[in-house]
C-alpha cells in the first residue's frame, strides 16, 4: 500500500470544518468549511461509490490509525494505492452469479482527515465544487439537485 496526498484540490478549515455527509443510493457528497479564508463551503462529490465510512479517529488519536505509518496526517486529502479496503470490497460479491471483479478496476480509495473524524470511501472519481453563497442556500440547492437528478 502507498498513501498519496492529493494537494491543491481544496483547503480544509482546521479549526471547525463542520463536515456534513449526504448520501443515498446514487449520490455521495461531503461538505465542509475551507478555502483561502475558511468561509467557503467545499463540496466533494464522489462518483460511483459503493462504500464510505465517517468515523474516528480524531486528530489527537490519528497515530493509532493503520494508515498513519504511511503518512496519514490531519486535515488532508489522500488516495491509498493498492488498498486493502478496496480489495476487501471487491471480494464481497464473489458469490454472486454475475460477479465481475474488474468492475472495480477504475475505483479508488479516498481518505479525508478532519479535526474530529476521518472520512474514507471507495469511488470511481471525485469532483470538487466551491460554494461561495450562504450555507443554507447552498444546502437547499444541493438537496434539490440530488432528489431531482437521479444520475
Amino acid at each position: 500500500m502507498r498513501l498519496i496526498e492529493i494537494k491543491d484540490a481544496f483547503k480544509i478549515d482546521y479549526g471547525a470544518p463542520c463536515p456534513i455527509l449526504l448520501a443515498d443510493d446514487h449520490h455521495l457528497r461531503l461538505f465542509f468549511y475551507g478555502g483561502p479564508d475558511n468561509n467557503d463551503r467545499i463540496e466533494v462529490r464522489f462518483i460511483s461509490s459503493p462504500f464510505f465510512s465517517f468515523s474516528p479517529p480524531n486528530d489527537e488519536a490519528l497515530n493509532g490509525h493503520p494508515y498513519y505509518e504511511l503518512g496519514l496526517v490531519s486535515c488532508g486529502f489522500f488516495e491509498l494505492l493498492d488498498s486493502d479496503l478496496l480489495n476487501k470490497i471487491k471480494s464481497y460479491g464473489r458469490f454472486h452469479p454475475y460477479y465481475n471483479p474488474s468492475a472495480y478496476d477504475d475505483s479508488h480509495h479516498y481518505i479525508i482527515t478532519f479535526k474530529e473524524q476521518l472520512f474514507e470511501c471507495i469511488a470511481g472519481k471525485y469532483e470538487v465544487i466551491i460554494h461561495r453563497n450562504k450555507t443554507y442556500d447552498a444546502a437547499a440547492s444541493i438537496l434539490n439537485d440530488m432528489f431531482n437528478n437521479k444520475t
